[in-house]
């Protein structure tokens, strides 16, 4: 991790949002492709925007999918009650990633509505990322047919949703089946992907895939 600050005695600075620290940003690299940096004395780069785990994604999607017309991020925290500017902050910059991953869609511009540049959405009940039990074996499988790979090369084989892949390998990782074992440029960009390895397959196959 670049830009980080030394550490005093046994405190370890942690990222209060995916626990990354000075000497491992390994998801944050894997996430964006590049070393992340502190912008907040509990928060690194590669989490500015995203949602700590205090339940308000879950109440976003429970609202969102419940609505009949588009919406916008203001009807959304005003539906939802939040009225901190801090927290409106996080919702705001929630909803992208929301539209990233097909969960909501951009709707064109309502031209009867005299705030055209409010941006408006629908939620896509087509969406299948949150199926992940039915998910799973493919995407293992997938994984331990290919051995060393990327989180783009899994992608590229399930077509399933890359925040969930990236999850679910970082939990590997610290289950230990996954291990690092180096980098490799992004086809079309001067950015770097991380590798991954099984590091055991008997114990993949009967811990993992069972």
């Amino acid at each position: 991790m670049s830009s980080k600050a030394p550490k005093t005695g046994f405190d370890i600075r942690r990222c209060r949002v995916c626990g990354c620290t000075d000497d491992d940003c390994s998801d944050c690299i894997a996430r964006t492709g590049t070393p992340c940096h502190w912008v907040e004395d509990d928060l690194c780069s590669a989490c500015e925007g995203r949602v700590p785990k205090t339940g308000l994604a879950s109440r976003m999607r429970a609202w969102m999918k419940a609505q009949r017309r588009p919406f916008t991020k203001r009807d959304v925290y005003l539906a939802l009650g939040i009225e901190s500017s801090a927290e409106r902050s996080i919702l705001r910059n929630a909803v992208p990633d929301f539209e990233r991953r097909g969960e909501i869609i951009l709707q064109p511009p309502d031209k009867r509505n005299r705030l055209v540049n409010l941006n408006r959405y629908r939620y896509n009940h087509d969406w299948k990322g949150g199926k992940t039990g039915e998910l799973k074996p493919r995407l293992f499988k997938a994984m331990y047919v290919s051995g060393t790979f990327a989180a783009t090369d899994i992608q590229r084989l399930t077509d399933l949703n890359r925040s969930w892949i990236d999850k679910t390998v970082r939990r590997l990782r610290r289950s230990g089946h996954l291990a690092i074992v180096g980098r490799r440029r992004c086809s079309g960009s001067n950015s770097a992907e991380t590798i991954f390895h099984i590091a055991n397959r008997d114990k993949f196959r009967l811990e993992v895939m069972r």
